[in-house]
């Protein structure tokens, strides 16, 4: 097998094998004998020595390796390992390896602003949903009955039994926005990795609502996956670099992130049209209605995805949310 089949297989794998800077990502972050080890998973170690005619013990150390770039996954129910299931899950996991070279960081770049989109829309044939979805601001929340556990930012990091901060992937390799970086929240599994992987810290609860207060005040966008039943992370995203949101806001982009249940209502009465809501939209779902002797904010329940963003910087508290959809609208988690 040459090397050029073997990155060549490697992104066949993600069905990527038409992408030459995906071919051109592994080769810069595994060696041939690493995309070999890969080839051969899933595995158990004793498995991955035979297929691969290496000895348990250069096996083992291999796999760690791998598994500090961000190429390699062990279950821990089984202690087998396996490759990225796809495309952004080596993205995700290889952007934070500690040695990856700005050059590397680069074509990621590049991939990202070339053939994400394209790549996102063919993938969204095979999404039964959205794999993932905003979660609405806590505090827009607090008077509403109907508001489930897995919506609730509080309430999912108080049911955390581990919290880890990492770096958001898309502002290390495109972060022109300023935003900030450390922002990204891992659960449970998601922190047991990225701890074990030294590419997260922990924090306490405490920080983690820190973060989340501090990115709301910066206009990020809280988003995590799209079930019931949340154990990996709350991601703070930005609408300059967030691969998610950036398809999303595209006219005719794939559905990789879905909305929350509720959208954005404003009160007439209340409102002194500021335009500050305006600004702060991502999703230009607010508009100022001229009809009227004062001009007045109004909402496109069309485009509004109720994060809740616009509702932080309203200085008469006119905008409130209200139920868009009902609780089957978020996907039961696969068991």
């Amino acid at each position: 097998m040459s090397e050029t089949n073997v990155y060549e297989e490697l992104a066949d794998k993600l069905m990527m094998g038409h992408s030459d800077r995906i071919k051109k990502l592994f080769s810069m972050v595994a060696d041939e004998d690493e995309a070999k080890l890969m080839l051969a998973m899933p595995g158990l170690p004793e498995d991955l020595a035979d297929a691969t005619g290496k000895s348990l013990e250069d096996v083992k150390e291999a796999l760690d390796v791998l598994f500090k770039k961000g190429l390699a996954f062990v279950s821990a129910r089984s202690g087998k390992y396996r490759m990225p299931r796809e495309i952004i899950q080596f993205h995700d996991a290889t952007i934070l390896w500690k040695d990856a070279s700005q050059e590397f960081l680069d074509l990621w770049k590049d991939w990202t602003r070339e053939e994400w989109a394209q790549t996102a829309k063919l993938a969204e044939a095979f999404f039964t949903n959205p794999p993932t979805r905003i979660i609405p601001i806590d505090t827009v929340l607090e008077d509403k009955n109907q508001i489930l556990h897995y919506e609730n930012v509080k309430e999912i990091i108080d049911n955390a039994s581990k919290i880890a901060v990492t770096r958001c992937t898309c502002r290390v390799i495109d972060g022109e926005c300023g935003q900030p970086v450390e922002v990204c929240l891992q659960m449970n599994r998601g922190a047991y990795y990225a701890i074990t992987r030294g590419t997260g810290r922990e924090i306490d609860k405490a920080e983690a609502m820190e973060i989340l207060r501090k990115s709301e005040e910066a206009g990020l966008v809280h988003v995590t996956m799209n079930t019931d039943h949340i154990d990996h992370y709350i991601c703070n995203c930005c609408h300059d670099c967030c691969i998610g949101l950036k398809v999303m806001r595209q006219e005719e982009g794939a559905k990789f992130v879905a909305p929350s249940r509720f959208q954005a209502v404003v009160n007439e009465e209340e409102c002194d049209g500021c335009e500050n809501c305006i600004e702060r939209c991502y999703f230009d779902a607010l508009s100022m209605n001229e009809d009227g002797d004062e001009p007045k904010a109004v909402v496109n329940t069309d485009k509004c995805v109720g994060c809740g963003l616009c509702a932080v910087v309203c200085p008469s508290d006119a905008i409130q949310f209200n139920e868009a959809h009902p609780a089957d609208f978020i996907p039961a988690s696969k068991t």
